[in-house]
């Protein structure tokens, strides 16, 4: 028996996990998303908040946490978009098995947004499945949402962010060489290729990395360093306390956890490099009851 939790699940935050732990009580919870949504409605693309290559963690931290395997599907929006709800239910009942279906108190769905949530009950119980509706979950006085998660991402509110989540957002990518700056002033940084997820404002954050299955405390300055040799195109850089090494070509996750700064142009290289270090000192502190 297969509940699924309907929605668009960017973010993968306390709301979307709401949603799974109705289902987990109605049959094998399943997330069912829409892809190409952007494509078809002409909206911009944007970053991922979690990627496709790191949505599978977090599943594996919902399944734990419920006791029962979470697993996710993605439909083609562009397949979808133009049936009635009587199609859009009899599809995820006859080729999809659904026996239950998880929705928000928002949620919308067939042709032209057609149906509501009561009237995906109607029609979901007049098949033989069960319904549950969830409201919203709130942080302070609104909704939990990916605008949200996003608009706090943006001014660099990591803590926020993380209350949103329910875990630190996190970003990935592979260790690339830089300019070697940092070694040269006796702070090597690893430094992020390509990050998959969406990355927050310009700054300096106190960081739990993660290389090879350790976890190691981190400074993470992430912008346009604008004190050395003039602005560069978007760099992250991750000072890893207490370890050395190479680390060039692995796999690096940084999760975010507070933001000690934003980032500043400082007159000379040594106003730069004390204020590095104090920024390194702090990190352990802020990191002390993660």
């Amino acid at each position: 028996m297969t509940a699924y939790a309907i929605g668009k699940f960017d973010a993968l935050h306390r709301g979307h996990l709401a949603l799974v732990e109705h289902a987990a009580q109605l049959g094998s919870p399943c997330l069912l998303g829409f892809s190409g949504m952007a494509e078809v409605l002409g909206w911009p693309t944007r970053r991922p908040l979690v990627a496709p290559s790191d949505r599978a963690r977090v599943l594996a931290g919902w399944s734990q946490t419920l006791g029962t395997a979470v697993r996710e599907i993605e439909l083609p929006f562009a397949d979808l978009r133009g049936l009635s709800p009587d199609d859009f239910i009899t599809l995820l009942r006859t080729t999809h098995g659904a026996t239950a279906l998880v929705v928000g108190e928002d949620f919308r769905f067939g042709r032209d947004r057609g149906g509501d949530a009561t009237a995906l009950r109607a029609l979901a119980e007049a098949n033989g499945m069960r319904v549950a509706i969830v409201a919203p979950v709130m942080y302070g006085e609104e909704a939990i949402s990916s605008s949200r998660v996003r608009a706090t991402l943006a001014t660099g509110d990591v803590a926020s962010a993380q209350a949103l989540l329910g875990r630190p957002h996190r970003l990935i990518g592979t260790v690339v060489r830089g300019d070697g700056r940092g070694r040269k002033i006796g702070i090597p940084t690893a430094n992020l290729g390509a990050c998959a997820n969406q990355e927050p404002a310009s700054g300096v954050y106190a960081a739990w990395a993660t290389l090879d299955d350790q976890r190691i405390p981190a400074a993470l300055n992430l912008g346009n360093v604008p004190t050395v040799g003039g602005e560069r195109p978007l760099t992250i850089e991750a000072h890893l306390i207490g370890w050395s090494g190479d680390c060039y070509g692995r796999a690096l996750s940084l999760d975010l956890i507070a933001r000690l700064r934003g980032e500043h142009r400082f007159a000379t290289l040594d106003a730069l490099v004390a204020q590095i270090r104090a920024d390194i000192a702090a990190v352990p502190v802020l990191l002390g009851s993660t």
